[in-house]
């Protein structure tokens, strides 16, 4: 009988987990010019952005954002400018501007840095059996 009630358990925690968006997840919307990825972003972490429209051109292109350790210079190929950032290892979560200058334009967007990290094992040790292997 125990077994069973810990295989529910389990079983609704996986649902609610699937359900229930995360905590920091996000990044900026597809209408606002900027993209970044990976969607969940935490301090000290690598992200790519793009922006739309804002390929090379005769200027430097860049973004900025006070989530960023530094200025991200915007490479081209075609349409978007891309680029790689290191979000701050000392910032708190929240959401933060981003400014790219794409010549005489500016295209704006938002990250959301999370600082919580997902679990490893988001199932109990009786229903992972990987997480019963370190526990040995």
């Amino acid at each position: 009988m125990r077994l069973l009630s810990i295989s529910a358990l389990g079983a609704a925690l996986v649902a609610g987990a699937l359900v229930a968006p995360a905590t920091g997840e996000a990044t900026s919307s597809g209408s606002n010019g900027i993209k970044v990825s990976p969607k969940t972003a935490h301090p000290g972490q690598h992200v790519e952005i793009t922006v739309r429209a804002c390929s090379v051109g005769p200027d430097r292109h860049w973004a900025q954002s006070t989530a960023f350790a530094k200025d991200v210079t915007l490479a081209g190929k075609g349409y978007n400018g891309q680029g790689k950032a290191t979000i701050k290892g000392n910032i708190g979560s929240g959401t933060y501007d981003i400014v790219a200058h794409c010549g005489t334009k500016q295209v704006t967007g938002r990250v959301k840095i999370s600082s919580r990290r997902s679990l490893p094992f988001p199932l109990p040790n009786a229903l992972n059996p990987q997480a019963a292997r370190f526990t040995k």
